[in-house]
């Protein structure tokens, strides 16, 4: 009886030897998710980060490229009008001057 207790003893002791090797694996494979899962995010939101980025830029590249446009375009609208505008200077001078000269002359007639 005593060699049969010595051996269910030892079996329990090494069972339980085994069960807290478990718990500690157990812990170990826990943390080492834990940090997998930390690794994964950080990367996935560095990843997340870069795509904004880059559809940022692009949006920014694309903001500037019209707005490049437009103002091209008001530019040469801008022109356009300036030319118009001394056109029009130039025949209401010219209207002017004639009139100027006219009364001029009908002073000495």
């Amino acid at each position: 009886m005593d060699e049969r207790d010595a051996a269910i003893r030892e079996r329990l002791s090494s069972v339980n030897d085994t069960l807290e090797e478990v718990k500690q694996l157990e812990e170990q494979v826990m943390t080492m998710m834990k940090v997998a899962r930390a690794k994964i995010s950080v990367e996935t939101l560095n990843q997340m980060k870069k795509e904004t980025q880059a559809e940022v830029e692009l949006k920014i590249a694309e903001g500037r490229k019209k707005v490049e446009v437009e103002l091209q375009e008001a530019l040469a609208n801008l022109e356009k009008q300036k030319e118009e505008t001394i056109k029009s200077l130039d025949s209401h001078i010219t209207i002017l001057s004639q009139e100027l000269l006219r009364r001029f002359f009908l002073r000495f007639d």
